[in-house]
């Protein structure tokens, strides 16, 4: 490999990481806006191989925009990306919050990025593109990258590991919905993908897309709409008994209410020719006797034996106070007699002597409904 034999001169803002075989910096040249991510590998054996497949793939590609450059300095190997800032997936989706069509939605889309962007790149740079962390997700749910090298990919046989890599972000993405039975489609790619039997990520991305397709289906509420067509003949059956039963008890209900009626109360007689009010009715022999209250006595002439209450169930008829007016002269005017003048003030919960005031409203129960209040 052509090692860089120069010392590039940088601004270090912070430090992300930082262990014995990784220190990953955000860093900018002095003057510039453009934040970098510095990554600093100590030379041995495994990263030495590994930055021979980086350089390679750098030069394979030179219009790579994440990946700027990299350099030697000692025994100290340095990779530098553009630095993205932002939440991680594991920052807004541990414990896999929200609904599950959201979450599958970024899983395909982060796969989709980390294939892109880094098909091509060692095995150590896809693992650690896989990570969590390393997915960032902003408002409109567009998938960036942060180049956080991880030390046990470039330490170890990443190429064996990758695909464990890819179901674990499967798992931290959907691992709710892997636990649920009528989640099969997800489980069945969840396994595929950690024994390494897909050929590349575009094979899993695809089923990942299918299954979205079908996710729709295979809820709660998607199995009990699945149970209630098969068994529809079997509930329709049951809804006609059901319908033939409510029928028989309404029945039922009905000769019950007609046959436990109560008589109907007598009807008083009422304005029959010139007959106005009957205070009592006597029957003596084949002869019957009618009274009215006089035309225009007092308040003594007419006696009653009780008063209706105020707001009594009696029916009645509005009358609109006008200035001037008493109970007596209204009742002498509506009645034929200024008698009625206690009985009206009790039904509307005033004082026999209470003054009206123009423009209200009096109730004044008809006449031929008050014969239960005279006097026998």
């Amino acid at each position: 490999m052509a090692e860089k034999q120069w010392i590039p001169t940088f601004q270090y803002l912070g430090t992300l990481e930082q262990s014995l075989y990784l220190t990953a910096q955000v860093a900018k040249h002095p003057g510039g806006e453009e934040l970098l991510l510095v990554n600093r590998i100590p030379h041995c054996e495994e990263s030495r191989a590994f930055f021979k497949d980086l350089y390679e793939s750098f030069l394979r590609r030179p219009e790579r925009s994440d990946f700027l450059e990299m350099f030697s300095i000692h025994q100290d190997f340095y990779a530098v990306f553009r630095y993205n800032e932002g939440p991680s997936l594991l920052d807004l989706y541990s414990g896999c919050p929200g609904a599950a069509g959201k979450r599958l939605r970024l899983l395909t889309a982060a796969l989709f990025q980390v294939y892109t962007a880094a098909g091509d790149l060692p095995a150590a740079v896809v693992c650690s593109l896989l990570q969590p962390e390393n997915l960032l997700v902003d408002g409109e749910e567009t998938i960036r990258l942060r180049y956080v090298l991880r030390p046990e990919f470039l330490l170890s046989g990443a190429e064996a590991d990758l695909w464990g890599e890819a179901a674990a972000l499967v798992e931290f993405l959907l691992g709710r919905e892997l636990k649920k039975p009528y989640h099969k489609a997800l489980r069945a790619i969840h396994k595929k993908c950690g024994a390494g039997l897909y050929p590349g990520l575009p094979a899993l991305i695809n089923d990942l897309e299918k299954a979205a397709e079908t996710l729709a289906d295979t809820g709660p509420v998607q199995s009990a709409r699945a149970f209630v067509l098969r068994k529809k003949a079997r509930i329709a059956q049951l809804s006609w008994i059901g319908m033939v039963v409510l029928f028989a008890c309404l029945v039922i209900y009905l000769i019950g209410e007609l046959t436990n009626r109560p008589a109907a109360d007598a009807v008083p007689i009422s304005d029959i020719g010139t007959i106005t009010y009957v205070a009592a009715q006597d029957e003596d022999g084949d002869s019957m006797h009618l009274t009215d209250p006089p035309a225009d006595g007092g308040a003594g002439d007419v006696q009653f034996s009780s008063l209706p209450q105020a707001g009594e169930e009696l029916l009645s008829e509005d009358y609109i106070v006008q200035s001037g007016d008493t109970l007596a002269a209204v009742c002498a005017g509506y009645y034929g007699s200024s008698g009625y003048g206690e009985l009206v003030a009790s039904f509307n919960g005033l004082a026999p002597d209470a003054e009206l005031e123009a423009g209200s409203v009096l109730l004044l129960p008809l006449r031929d409904q008050l014969s239960q209040y005279l006097e026998d």
